[in-house]
Protein backbone atom coordinates (compact mmCIF):
# COMPACT_ATOMS: atom_id res chain seq x y z
CA UNK A 1 0.00 0.00 0.00
CA UNK A 2 2.41 2.61 0.92
CA UNK A 3 4.32 1.45 -2.35
CA UNK A 4 1.07 1.88 -4.48
CA UNK A 5 1.05 5.97 -2.97
CA UNK A 6 4.34 6.58 -3.32
CA UNK A 7 4.16 5.95 -6.70
CA UNK A 8 1.12 8.05 -7.54
CA UNK A 9 1.80 10.72 -4.96
CA UNK A 10 1.96 13.10 -7.44
CA UNK A 11 -1.39 12.22 -8.96
CA UNK A 12 -2.78 12.38 -5.45
CA UNK A 13 -1.36 15.62 -4.31
CA UNK A 14 -3.20 16.96 -7.75
CA UNK A 15 -6.34 16.12 -6.68
CA UNK A 16 -6.10 17.03 -3.08
CA UNK A 17 -4.87 20.68 -4.84
CA UNK A 18 -8.28 20.68 -6.68
CA UNK A 19 -10.15 19.48 -3.69
CA UNK A 20 -8.93 22.14 -1.59
CA UNK A 21 -9.52 24.64 -4.09
CA UNK A 22 -13.23 23.68 -4.97
CA UNK A 23 -13.91 23.61 -0.83
CA UNK A 24 -11.68 26.27 0.51
CA UNK A 25 -10.89 28.58 -2.86
CA UNK A 26 -10.76 32.15 -0.98
CA UNK A 27 -6.14 31.97 -0.13
CA UNK A 28 -5.51 31.52 -3.96
CA UNK A 29 -8.04 33.60 -5.42
CA UNK A 30 -7.64 37.13 -6.57
CA UNK A 31 -6.87 39.56 -3.60
CA UNK A 32 -6.56 36.14 -1.33
CA UNK A 33 -3.39 36.13 0.91
CA UNK A 34 -1.23 33.72 -1.36
CA UNK A 35 -0.88 36.40 -3.86
CA UNK A 36 -1.39 34.06 -6.87
CA UNK A 37 -1.12 36.18 -9.56
CA UNK A 38 2.46 37.12 -8.15
CA UNK A 39 3.70 33.59 -6.30
CA UNK A 40 2.24 31.99 -9.53
CA UNK A 41 4.65 33.83 -12.24
CA UNK A 42 7.47 33.45 -9.59
CA UNK A 43 7.05 30.21 -9.80
CA UNK A 44 6.80 29.40 -13.14
CA UNK A 45 9.97 31.15 -13.19
CA UNK A 46 11.48 29.20 -11.06
CA UNK A 47 10.60 25.94 -12.41
CA UNK A 48 12.55 26.82 -15.51
CA UNK A 49 15.83 28.28 -13.49
CA UNK A 50 15.96 25.05 -11.73
CA UNK A 51 15.58 23.09 -15.75
CA UNK A 52 18.50 25.44 -16.84
CA UNK A 53 20.63 24.56 -13.75
CA UNK A 54 20.23 20.62 -13.89
CA UNK A 55 20.22 20.49 -17.39
CA UNK A 56 22.71 18.31 -18.59
CA UNK A 57 23.54 20.01 -22.06
CA UNK A 58 26.98 18.57 -22.44
CA UNK A 59 25.81 14.63 -22.03
CA UNK A 60 23.97 14.67 -24.59
CA UNK A 61 26.33 13.97 -27.55
CA UNK A 62 25.77 9.85 -27.38
CA UNK A 63 22.45 9.72 -27.90
CA UNK A 64 21.94 12.53 -31.53
CA UNK A 65 22.09 9.48 -33.80
CA UNK A 66 20.13 8.95 -36.10
CA UNK A 67 19.11 12.20 -36.91
CA UNK A 68 16.07 10.71 -38.60
CA UNK A 69 14.63 9.77 -35.10
CA UNK A 70 14.82 12.50 -33.49
CA UNK A 71 13.19 14.39 -36.86
CA UNK A 72 10.40 11.87 -36.08
CA UNK A 73 10.00 12.36 -32.44
CA UNK A 74 9.99 16.43 -33.18
CA UNK A 75 7.49 16.07 -35.94
CA UNK A 76 5.09 14.00 -33.62
CA UNK A 77 5.39 16.80 -30.58
CA UNK A 78 4.66 19.82 -32.87
CA UNK A 79 3.42 18.92 -36.14
CA UNK A 80 1.53 15.33 -36.44
CA UNK A 81 0.19 15.44 -32.97
CA UNK A 82 -1.65 18.59 -33.11
CA UNK A 83 -3.00 17.60 -36.82
CA UNK A 84 -4.12 14.31 -35.44
CA UNK A 85 -5.92 15.83 -32.23
CA UNK A 86 -7.35 18.93 -34.48
CA UNK A 87 -9.14 16.09 -36.69
CA UNK A 88 -10.74 14.35 -33.61
CA UNK A 89 -11.79 17.58 -31.93
CA UNK A 90 -13.63 17.79 -35.24
CA UNK A 91 -16.50 15.07 -33.60
CA UNK A 92 -15.23 15.27 -30.34
CA UNK A 93 -16.36 19.39 -30.08
CA UNK A 94 -19.61 17.82 -29.65
CA UNK A 95 -18.69 16.71 -25.76
CA UNK A 96 -16.83 19.51 -24.80
CA UNK A 97 -17.05 23.16 -24.13
CA UNK A 98 -14.68 25.48 -26.32
CA UNK A 99 -12.29 26.26 -23.33
CA UNK A 100 -11.92 22.32 -23.32
CA UNK A 101 -11.24 22.16 -26.92
CA UNK A 102 -8.05 24.73 -26.42
CA UNK A 103 -7.05 22.70 -23.53
CA UNK A 104 -6.86 19.59 -25.76
CA UNK A 105 -5.21 21.73 -28.93
CA UNK A 106 -2.68 23.00 -26.14
CA UNK A 107 -2.17 19.46 -24.45
CA UNK A 108 -1.20 18.37 -28.54
CA UNK A 109 1.85 20.73 -29.10
CA UNK A 110 3.12 20.24 -25.44
CA UNK A 111 6.76 18.77 -25.38
CA UNK A 112 7.10 14.90 -24.51
CA UNK A 113 7.89 14.10 -20.78
CA UNK A 114 12.10 13.39 -19.38
CA UNK A 115 11.61 11.27 -16.75
CA UNK A 116 9.04 9.15 -17.91
CA UNK A 117 9.71 8.47 -21.47
CA UNK A 118 13.15 8.13 -20.43
CA UNK A 119 11.73 5.50 -17.63
CA UNK A 120 9.35 3.80 -20.41
CA UNK A 121 12.38 3.36 -22.90
CA UNK A 122 15.22 1.55 -20.54
CA UNK A 123 12.29 -0.76 -19.05
CA UNK A 124 10.81 -1.88 -22.64
CA UNK A 125 14.90 -2.56 -23.93
CA UNK A 126 15.07 0.71 -25.76
CA UNK A 127 17.66 3.39 -26.35
CA UNK A 128 18.45 5.04 -23.09
CA UNK A 129 20.55 7.41 -25.03
CA UNK A 130 17.97 8.36 -27.88
CA UNK A 131 15.09 9.09 -25.28
CA UNK A 132 17.74 11.04 -23.22
CA UNK A 133 18.76 13.20 -26.28
CA UNK A 134 14.87 13.29 -27.94
CA UNK A 135 13.17 14.45 -24.58
CA UNK A 136 15.72 17.16 -23.73
CA UNK A 137 15.71 19.11 -26.99
CA UNK A 138 11.98 18.52 -27.26
CA UNK A 139 12.08 20.43 -24.31
CA UNK A 140 14.56 22.99 -24.55
CA UNK A 141 12.61 24.19 -28.40
CA UNK A 142 9.14 24.09 -26.48
CA UNK A 143 10.39 27.25 -24.84
CA UNK A 144 10.46 28.72 -28.14
CA UNK A 145 7.65 26.35 -30.11
CA UNK A 146 5.19 26.54 -27.50
CA UNK A 147 4.82 29.96 -26.31
CA UNK A 148 4.86 31.33 -30.20
CA UNK A 149 2.19 28.52 -31.48
CA UNK A 150 -0.39 29.19 -29.06
CA UNK A 151 -0.39 32.77 -28.52
CA UNK A 152 -0.83 33.37 -32.50
CA UNK A 153 -3.55 30.42 -32.12
CA UNK A 154 -5.45 32.54 -29.16
CA UNK A 155 -4.74 35.84 -31.34
CA UNK A 156 -6.29 34.16 -34.35
CA UNK A 157 -9.38 32.57 -32.05
CA UNK A 158 -10.52 35.10 -29.83
CA UNK A 159 -12.24 38.30 -30.00
CA UNK A 160 -9.94 39.70 -27.64
CA UNK A 161 -7.22 42.09 -28.91
CA UNK A 162 -4.03 40.37 -27.33
CA UNK A 163 -0.44 42.80 -27.62
CA UNK A 164 1.84 39.93 -29.26
CA UNK A 165 4.58 41.94 -28.26
CA UNK A 166 4.22 42.56 -24.82
CA UNK A 167 3.39 39.06 -24.69
CA UNK A 168 6.55 37.31 -26.21
CA UNK A 169 8.18 40.10 -23.72
CA UNK A 170 6.83 38.79 -21.28
CA UNK A 171 7.34 35.18 -21.95
CA UNK A 172 10.96 36.00 -21.99
CA UNK A 173 11.09 37.30 -18.60
CA UNK A 174 9.32 33.69 -17.62
CA UNK A 175 10.29 31.38 -19.34
CA UNK A 176 13.84 31.82 -21.32
CA UNK A 177 15.67 34.31 -19.26
CA UNK A 178 15.28 32.19 -16.19
CA UNK A 179 16.10 29.21 -18.25
CA UNK A 180 19.61 31.07 -19.57
CA UNK A 181 20.47 31.78 -15.86
CA UNK A 182 20.38 28.26 -14.83
CA UNK A 183 22.56 27.42 -17.71
CA UNK A 184 24.92 29.99 -17.01
CA UNK A 185 24.96 29.02 -12.77
CA UNK A 186 25.27 25.73 -13.72
CA UNK A 187 28.75 25.79 -15.46
CA UNK A 188 29.96 27.67 -12.11
CA UNK A 189 28.15 24.69 -9.55
CA UNK A 190 28.01 21.77 -11.94
CA UNK A 191 29.18 19.29 -9.11
CA UNK A 192 26.26 21.13 -7.15
CA UNK A 193 23.76 21.04 -9.70
CA UNK A 194 23.77 17.17 -10.33
CA UNK A 195 23.46 16.27 -6.44
CA UNK A 196 20.51 18.53 -5.80
CA UNK A 197 18.55 17.26 -9.13
CA UNK A 198 15.92 14.95 -6.90
CA UNK A 199 15.11 17.86 -4.67
CA UNK A 200 15.00 19.95 -8.15
CA UNK A 201 12.43 17.45 -8.46
CA UNK A 202 10.62 17.83 -5.28
CA UNK A 203 10.30 21.90 -5.72
CA UNK A 204 8.99 21.31 -8.91
CA UNK A 205 6.20 18.96 -8.01
CA UNK A 206 5.53 21.28 -5.15
CA UNK A 207 5.09 24.25 -7.89
CA UNK A 208 3.18 22.39 -10.13
CA UNK A 209 0.80 21.57 -7.49
CA UNK A 210 0.22 24.80 -5.94
CA UNK A 211 -0.04 26.46 -9.57
CA UNK A 212 -3.13 23.82 -10.47
CA UNK A 213 -5.18 24.83 -7.10
CA UNK A 214 -4.70 28.68 -8.04
CA UNK A 215 -5.88 27.91 -11.25
CA UNK A 216 -8.93 26.05 -9.92
CA UNK A 217 -9.42 28.15 -6.94
CA UNK A 218 -9.58 31.69 -9.17
CA UNK A 219 -12.10 28.95 -11.51
CA UNK A 220 -14.18 28.31 -8.46
CA UNK A 221 -14.60 31.82 -6.73
CA UNK A 222 -15.79 32.92 -10.33
CA UNK A 223 -18.38 30.73 -11.29
CA UNK A 224 -16.98 29.43 -14.33
CA UNK A 225 -16.59 25.43 -12.78
CA UNK A 226 -20.19 25.49 -12.17
CA UNK A 227 -20.23 24.55 -16.11
CA UNK A 228 -18.97 21.33 -15.64
CA UNK A 229 -21.41 18.11 -15.25
CA UNK A 230 -21.01 14.62 -15.74
CA UNK A 231 -21.70 14.48 -19.02
CA UNK A 232 -18.93 16.80 -19.59
CA UNK A 233 -16.57 14.93 -17.46
CA UNK A 234 -17.27 12.07 -19.32
CA UNK A 235 -16.69 13.63 -22.66
CA UNK A 236 -13.55 15.18 -21.69
CA UNK A 237 -12.98 11.00 -20.33
CA UNK A 238 -13.62 9.50 -24.23
CA UNK A 239 -11.58 12.51 -25.73
CA UNK A 240 -8.57 11.63 -23.50
CA UNK A 241 -8.87 7.89 -24.10
CA UNK A 242 -9.68 8.49 -28.11
CA UNK A 243 -6.62 11.15 -28.89
CA UNK A 244 -4.13 8.67 -26.33
CA UNK A 245 -5.46 5.54 -28.81
CA UNK A 246 -5.48 6.80 -31.76
CA UNK A 247 -2.03 8.76 -31.34
CA UNK A 248 -0.55 6.10 -29.89
CA UNK A 249 -1.54 3.72 -32.67
CA UNK A 250 -0.29 6.03 -35.46
CA UNK A 251 3.05 6.36 -33.87
CA UNK A 252 4.06 2.96 -33.56
CA UNK A 253 2.87 2.23 -37.08
CA UNK A 254 4.56 5.61 -38.53
CA UNK A 255 7.54 4.91 -36.39
CA UNK A 256 8.37 1.20 -38.97
CA UNK A 257 9.02 3.56 -42.31
CA UNK A 258 12.19 4.80 -40.72
CA UNK A 259 13.60 1.22 -40.80
CA UNK A 260 15.05 1.68 -36.90
CA UNK A 261 16.84 -0.92 -35.14
CA UNK A 262 14.25 -2.32 -32.40
CA UNK A 263 15.83 -0.66 -29.27
CA UNK A 264 15.45 2.88 -31.32
CA UNK A 265 12.44 2.35 -32.50
CA UNK A 266 10.81 2.03 -28.96
CA UNK A 267 12.50 5.13 -27.90
CA UNK A 268 11.16 7.13 -30.81
CA UNK A 269 7.42 5.87 -29.67
CA UNK A 270 7.57 6.74 -26.53
CA UNK A 271 9.22 9.87 -26.94
CA UNK A 272 7.15 10.70 -29.56
CA UNK A 273 3.85 9.67 -27.96
CA UNK A 274 4.32 11.42 -24.59
CA UNK A 275 3.12 14.53 -23.08
CA UNK A 276 4.37 16.12 -20.41
CA UNK A 277 3.24 17.63 -17.23
CA UNK A 278 6.21 18.84 -15.30
CA UNK A 279 6.83 21.21 -18.41
CA UNK A 280 3.79 21.23 -19.56
CA UNK A 281 2.13 23.08 -17.27
CA UNK A 282 3.99 25.63 -16.24
CA UNK A 283 4.53 26.52 -20.02
CA UNK A 284 0.51 26.53 -20.35
CA UNK A 285 0.39 28.30 -17.24
CA UNK A 286 3.09 31.06 -18.52
CA UNK A 287 0.59 31.61 -21.82
CA UNK A 288 -2.31 32.07 -19.51
CA UNK A 289 -0.73 34.45 -17.23
CA UNK A 290 0.43 36.61 -19.79
CA UNK A 291 -2.90 36.89 -21.79
CA UNK A 292 -5.52 37.13 -18.34
CA UNK A 293 -9.18 36.59 -19.37
CA UNK A 294 -8.92 35.06 -22.81
CA UNK A 295 -9.89 31.94 -21.79
CA UNK A 296 -10.36 30.20 -17.90
CA UNK A 297 -7.34 28.52 -16.98
CA UNK A 298 -8.74 26.26 -15.00
CA UNK A 299 -10.84 24.56 -18.05
CA UNK A 300 -7.79 24.53 -20.14
CA UNK A 301 -5.57 22.62 -17.94
CA UNK A 302 -8.30 19.76 -17.45
CA UNK A 303 -7.27 17.81 -20.66
CA UNK A 304 -3.40 17.90 -19.25
CA UNK A 305 -3.87 17.01 -16.08
CA UNK A 306 -6.19 14.09 -17.10
CA UNK A 307 -4.19 12.87 -19.61
CA UNK A 308 -0.92 12.74 -17.88
CA UNK A 309 -2.28 9.67 -15.12
CA UNK A 310 -3.92 7.75 -18.17
CA UNK A 311 -0.85 7.92 -20.63
CA UNK A 312 0.97 6.51 -17.71
CA UNK A 313 -1.24 3.70 -16.84
CA UNK A 314 -1.18 3.02 -20.83
CA UNK A 315 2.78 3.46 -21.03
CA UNK A 316 3.03 1.05 -18.29
CA UNK A 317 0.61 -1.71 -20.03
CA UNK A 318 2.50 -1.41 -22.93
CA UNK A 319 6.29 -1.71 -21.33
CA UNK A 320 4.94 -5.39 -19.71
CA UNK A 321 3.79 -5.86 -24.00
CA UNK A 322 7.05 -4.86 -25.42
CA UNK A 323 9.07 -6.92 -23.03
CA UNK A 324 7.49 -9.92 -23.90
Amino acid sequence: MKTLLRKHAFTLWLVVAVLLAVYYPEPASKGGFLRAQWTTQFGVALIFFLQGLTLPTRSLAGGYKPKRLHVFVLGWNYLLFPLVTGLLLIPLSELLTPELCVGFWLLAILPTTVASAIAFTSISGGDTSNAIFSTIFSNLLAVLVVPTIAVAYLASETAIEISLTGIFVSLARLLVLPLILGQVLRQLVRVLAGRIVGLTKLVNSGIIVFIVHAAFAQSVSSGLLNELSLALCLGVAVSIVTVLLVTSVLIWWSVSWLRLQRAQRIAAFFCASQKSLASGLPLAMSILLVAPGVVDPAMVLIPLICFHPVQLAFAGLLTGWLVK
